[in-house]
């Protein structure tokens, strides 16, 4: 199967019913897009949403590629490195603190991470091509709040999380089991937002949405879609 754009809408009532959830289905990437490795970020560039793959080469060096939607979800285009732009919202969202400082993410042993780049996703591309990996038990947490606590590989920053844009003071993230949450920056107010197997949350830049990544048939495809927040989410308090 090969890269598909798809325009379904799906109204999710994980929330309130007044505060509804929309989950906007709006890529495939599968067969030959993936060359045999894992989607690894997602960043927003303006409205285009850029995807990042990384795979491994046949003498086991690591490489990146690049797919962008843009912000109409009619043409493609593929790319072999990232703009600037692209550059700098991973290095925000990754951070451990937020765009205002009033959040820090700790981890139980607070050991320094992988924050961007290829070579720090080895472990996860050797995870994902079932190639093994060093198994251990990670804990995040915002403030008073557990974010994430899973076994296996530790994720690498921004892996599970994303910072909004500062004006909303607010991160999005995924827990344990893959449910989407969104809570304020220091960690108090959270919120389930849907129920899956959702990795790689990035806010949009107009604080309006977050993409998210799901990966399928245990890796042979990933899902990204667009997650478009209750109105209540959508302005800072």
């Amino acid at each position: 199967m090969f890269l598909e754009l798809l325009t379904a809408l799906v109204v999710v009532l994980d929330a309130p019913a007044d505060q509804q959830t929309e989950k906007q289905l709006i890529a495939t990437i599968a067969g030959p897009d993936l060359k045999g490795g894992i989607v690894s970020e997602i960043t927003w560039d303006g409205g285009a949403l850029l995807i990042q793959g990384v795979y491994a080469k046949p003498g086991g060096e690591l490489a990146a590629h690049y797919i962008v939607i843009p912000a109409n979800g009619v043409t493609l285009e593929k790319r072999d490195d990232q703009t600037a732009s692209s550059v700098n919202y991973w290095k925000m969202k990754a951070s451990r603190v937020s765009p205002t400082g009033l959040g820090r993410i700790t981890s139980k042993n607070d050991s320094k991470m992988p924050q961007f780049g290829v070579g720090g996703l080895e472990r996860r591309l050797m995870e994902a091509t079932e190639l093994g990996g060093m198994q251990e038990k990670s804990e995040f947490k915002l403030g008073s709040l557990k974010i994430l606590e899973r076994d296996g590989p530790q994720p690498y920053d921004g892996e599970t999380w994303s910072w909004s844009p500062a004006a909303l003071n607010r991160i999005a993230y995924v827990d344990g089991h893959g449910d989407l949450w969104v809570a304020d920056a220091d960690g108090r107010n959270p919120r389930r937002l849907l129920k899956g197997e959702f990795t790689l949350p990035a806010w949009s830049d107009d604080g309006r949405a977050i993409a998210v990544a799901e990966k399928k048939d245990s890796g042979q495809r990933w899902e990204i879609s667009v997650i478009h927040l209750p109105e209540d989410l959508r302005h800072a308090k």
